[in-house]
């Protein structure tokens, strides 16, 4: 979620919080301006002082939850979070409910690329019915590239003024890549896919929804399949249109790697 004004802001944290507790989740909120939301009680949320009592509520200001994880590493946040979410799980909780402000982190050229891979990785813990769901924020002011970049790894995005023109999620055991690409976000959708925590017997990208790549895109895809090929791992790509199939053989792409195409 981009921060929209401050009411908007508190009113969607709340609201997202409060299905954590209509599920019978526990809550976890982390960095300063996320607690701020929490304060005063508000409906839908309710009393948030008798849920961090009962232990169904928890905060971390970004310097406590730096402190928690130790460097941020994709490695030290997914370990972190899924102790988290299983210590919730033993508790007889269904499971973990994360809001993370993360705008910081976005911003920072020497942490983006790192956040970008941590998120990409917690998109597929998540997937795989973990237990664990989160809503990450980014605060006005965040240059759009960077909002752009941070935004392409998710599959719900609220961004009215900067929504990204492409995502990369996981759906099931899919990849699953939305939107357009084009020469200008080749570059950004070629990190996305190398950091993508894919295994198995096979890698699966669904372009069912994609609506327009143009030949950059296409070779970043190819150029993907070759680093798969060199682990073993070959790609199957579903749902591709008539016009990609028809560029994969114009520009020989099928010599770069093999790719199964599948409907």
């Amino acid at each position: 979620m981009y921060g929209e004004d401050d009411d908007a802001f508190d009113a969607a944290v709340r609201e997202f919080l409060a299905g954590g507790v209509a599920r019978g989740e526990r809550l976890l909120c982390v960095g300063e301006r996320v607690i701020e939301s929490l304060d005063g009680g508000i409906a839908p949320l309710g009393d948030t002082d008798a849920l961090i009592a009962d232990g169904a509520l928890s905060t971390l200001t970004l310097a406590e939850a730096y402190e928690a994880t130790g460097t941020f590493t994709p490695e030290a946040q997914f370990a972190f979070y899924d102790e988290a979410t299983r210590t919730a799980i033993a508790d007889g909780y269904r499971g973990l409910r994360v809001v993370a402000d993360v705008g910081g982190l976005a911003v920072d050229p020497g942490t983006r690329d790192v956040l970008i891979r941590w998120e990409h990785l917690a998109d597929e813990y998540m997937a795989q019915g973990s237990g664990m769901s989160a809503m990450c924020t980014y605060h006005r002011g965040i240059p759009q590239a960077a909002l752009a970049a941070a935004t392409s790894v998710h599959p719900l995005v609220h961004a009215p003024e900067a929504p990204p023109p492409f995502q990369v999620f996981f759906d099931d055991d899919r990849v699953a890549l939305v939107g357009s690409v084009d020469t200008f976000g080749a570059d950004r959708l070629a990190r996305v896919l190398a950091s993508s925590p894919v295994s198995g017997d096979r890698a699966v990208l669904d372009l069912g929804r994609l609506e327009f790549v143009d030949v950059a895109g296409s070779r970043v895809i190819a150029h993907w399949a070759q680093d798969l090929d060199r682990r073993s791992l070959p790609l199957e790509v579903r749902g591709a249109s008539p016009l990609l199939r028809r560029m994969w053989q114009v520009l020989g792409l099928g010599d770069v790697a093999a790719v199964r195409f599948a409907a």
